[in-house]
């Protein structure tokens, strides 16, 4: 079954709504099924609970056995080993790390103007998909692609001066929009992660505070 089409289905079964509004396919497959999961009363329901979860089992297995063949068994061929040797992998190891597990997604949205499709909240997404070209290509080379302000700025004939405050300038912005996101969702009982609630109350973590955190 190729991905997501069982979305139209769910939605004919009423286990994604109008109401739900615009999400990620990811998160409205992952809402449909929980729904379904909490909705089983009886012998029947439970069945549509298993049925479900072996057509997803047989999608993944199906990507999974599809993207393995043709792979070396030795890890030192395809470079495997690149990935353990660094603290920090790079982005390019993370995407080839996910296209040998069979997960193109990340690949297909490797580009300044599908940023917003790299991230998994839906709210973020749309905050980031209303950016403006530019900063959408400063925000994906910065961050995505590691590149310094200096090494921005020369590839598009700026200052990095310049280019650092057109940072600080956009990353206002999206901490300001996402920061009204997670009080609409506080006031709203809605859940939020550790994160989102130190975000929301404190602001941006410091460096040595998530250094902490990682430990």
């Amino acid at each position: 079954m190729p991905k997501y089409t069982e979305l139209p289905t769910f939605r004919e079964q009423s286990f994604i709504t109008e109401a739900d509004g615009d999400m990620l396919h990811r998160e409205a497959r992952a809402l449909a099924i929980r729904r379904i999961e909490e909705s089983a009363r009886t012998v029947e329901d439970f069945e549509n609970v298993l049925y479900w979860w072996d057509k997803l089992d047989e999608n993944r297995e199906r990507r999974e056995r599809d993207h393995e063949i043709g792979r070396s068994t030795v890890p030192l061929e395809w470079g495997a080993d690149e990935l353990h040797l660094f603290d920090r992998p790079s982005y390019d190891m993370v995407l080839r790390r996910l296209l040998l597990a069979g997960d193109f997604l990340d690949f297909i949205f490797d580009s300044p103007e599908t940023i917003h499709e790299l991230v998994t909240d839906a709210d973020l997404s749309e905050i980031l998909k209303e950016l403006k070209p530019h900063l959408k290509n400063m925000l994906y080379y910065l961050f995505l692609r590691d590149d310094s302000a200096t090494e921005y700025a020369e590839s598009i004939g700026q200052t990095d001066r310049n280019i650092r405050g057109i940072r600080e300038t956009a990353l206002k912005k999206i901490r300001k929009l996402y920061g009204a996101v997670l009080a609409y969702r506080k006031e709203n009982s809605l859940p939020l992660t550790l994160d989102e609630k130190h975000f929301l109350e404190n602001g941006v973590r410091k460096k040595k505070e998530s250094k902490r955190l990682d430990r």
